[in-house]
């Protein structure tokens, strides 16, 4: 148990998000929509702002859940470190989600069954990434613990259910 607490609170990825975040910016101020860039379109503003609150809000658990180890009993695993998988994996899936509203359509050019073809790509060449790390992270969900164990551990050991 205490090597699964340590693998769910690093398993949040907070680091690792943060970059996706600036990396998303970086690609949404090039990508237009209309005349204007989409990053100050004001839709995606707010699902990027929403993602942003949510991963500070994991940040500072985690922070707290690190400064805590200290005091905490051997051999008990801190609840918080199931909220930490919970969180975090939820976020990585959100900014997958993210970058594939910056992409938009350039994606289907780089799904299965248009692999081998001889024309040039459309779009963007970064838009090769978005469609695979979206589908790859699907499973950050069910390692570590599915979510739906960590919603259960969660219930039993903070709310006492």
């Amino acid at each position: 148990k205490f090597l699964l607490g340590n693998e769910r609170t690093g398993i949040a990825r907070v680091g690792a998000s943060k970059a996706k975040i600036a990396r998303i910016k970086e690609l949404a101020s090039m990508e237009r929509v209309g005349d204007r860039p989409l990053i100050e379109d004001p839709r995606f503003q707010e699902k990027l702002a929403a993602v942003e609150v949510e991963l500070k809000a994991l940040e500072m658990t985690q922070l707290r859940v690190v400064s805590d180890e200290r005091k905490r009993e051997k051999g008990r695993q801190n609840p918080a470190s199931s909220i930490l998988k919970l969180k975090g994996s939820v976020i990585q899936q959100q900014l997958t989600e993210l970058l594939m509203d910056v992409v938009g359509p350039y994606v289907m050019p780089f799904q299965l069954g248009f692999e081998g073809r001889n024309e040039p790509a459309i779009g963007p060449d970064y838009a090769s990434e978005a469609a695979p790390m979206y589908f790859n992270y699907r499973k950050v969900s069910i390692y570590g613990g599915s979510n739906e164990i960590q919603r259960n551990i969660v219930a039993k050991a903070i709310l006492g259910l």
